[in-house]
């Protein structure tokens, strides 16, 4: 296998420690700055290239897109047609999918749309559970993804990269990406209505609070809000159902479920669930999976069709927001 990433800010540096730590070594990474490349150079060992021509990925088998997000298709397209494998970061913009997906099933190579929170051992367990019927029919879910914009880089300006931009807001992004293990926990939502604010605490054009309800085949009601203001850091989702509750959250990296019929409490760690030795497990393993996929040893469990009705929640949240 040979790779080359592009993009080598945060996400970018993240995907090459990635493959790092599954033994790779093959790697070439591209950014059209300098200071990333000669970054990934100095840190990592690896090479870099200014440019991407044709001609010079030739030799490549496995691209990894880690770009802002609305660079993502023009990407995939391009390197899916000449035969690569392709994986893509998490998607906020849908420009260009309509053209890509007919393209997929006639070519044989994997193109992998991020699914990363749904390889977090917790949210593994959140849907064993529910599966397993261990709190009964769900009825309600609460669910809060909340951080303050300038914390996500503190070692730059929120100016400096797509989260300040309205299209690619922090909070729009944040909205499908955690739909992504939500929908996988409850079913596509129905119903969606829903209220978006700018509160004025940021020093950017963006919507930075999101508040959804929706119906799911599986669960009666889901409360789900997202804000990038909130001064600490919290992804928490609480599940009530018939016969029990489930508590989770993935920053303090821990999961509680409620069983009424024993009445006490089961509680689990990421520490204790992991599988790996690494402080980014869930990333390991969605790579992982990826590269397993384009040897024919598992198909990836996400694709860019479910990626592309996950994205029409939200826009539907938006139009919801406006009538």
């Amino acid at each position: 296998m040979k790779f080359l990433i592009i993009g080598l800010g945060s996400m970018g540096k993240r995907r090459l420690r990635n493959l790092l730590y599954l033994g790779h070594r093959d790697i070439t990474g591209f950014d059209i700055r300098i200071d990333r490349r000669e970054e990934a150079r100095d840190i990592y060992g690896i090479e870099t290239i200014a440019a991407v021509d044709d001609s010079d990925v030739s030799d490549f088998t496995h691209i990894i897109i880690s770009t802002p997000p609305a660079d993502h298709i023009e990407y995939a397209s391009r390197f899916h047609a000449m035969g690569k494998h392709v994986f893509i970061e998490a998607s906020v913009v849908d420009d260009g999918y309509d053209a890509l997906l007919p393209a997929l099933t006639e070519r044989g190579n994997i193109l992998a749309p991020s699914c990363t929170m749904r390889f977090d051992p917790l949210n593994i367990q959140v849907r064993d559970w529910l599966r397993a019927g261990r709190i009964g029919k769900a009825l309600l879910c609460q669910h809060h993804f909340g951080m303050f914009l300038p914390n996500w880089h503190p070692y730059e300006s929120i100016h400096d990269f797509y989260v300040s931009k309205r299209e690619t807001g922090a909070a729009r992004e944040i909205v499908p990406f955690d739909l992504v293990y939500l929908s996988w926990f409850f079913g596509l939502p129905t119903q969606i209505r829903a209220m978006t604010d700018q509160t004025g605490r940021l020093d950017a054009d963006i919507d930075d609070v999101y508040a959804l309800v929706f119906r799911a085949p599986a669960c009666r009601m889901v409360q789900m809000t997202v804000d990038v203001v909130s001064q600490v850091p919290c992804r928490t989702t609480r599940i009530v159902g018939e016969t029990g509750n489930i508590d989770l959250d993935t920053v303090a990296g821990t999961l509680r479920l409620y069983d009424s019929n024993e009445d006490r409490w089961i509680l689990k760690t990421r520490s204790k669930l992991g599988k790996t030795t690494s402080t980014e497990e869930m990333y390991v393993q969605e790579m992982r999976c990826f590269l397993d996929a384009t040897r024919g040893l598992g198909e990836y469990p996400y694709t860019l069709a479910e990626d592309h009705a996950i994205l029409k929640q939200l826009y539907a949240a938006e139009r919801a927001a406006k009538s």
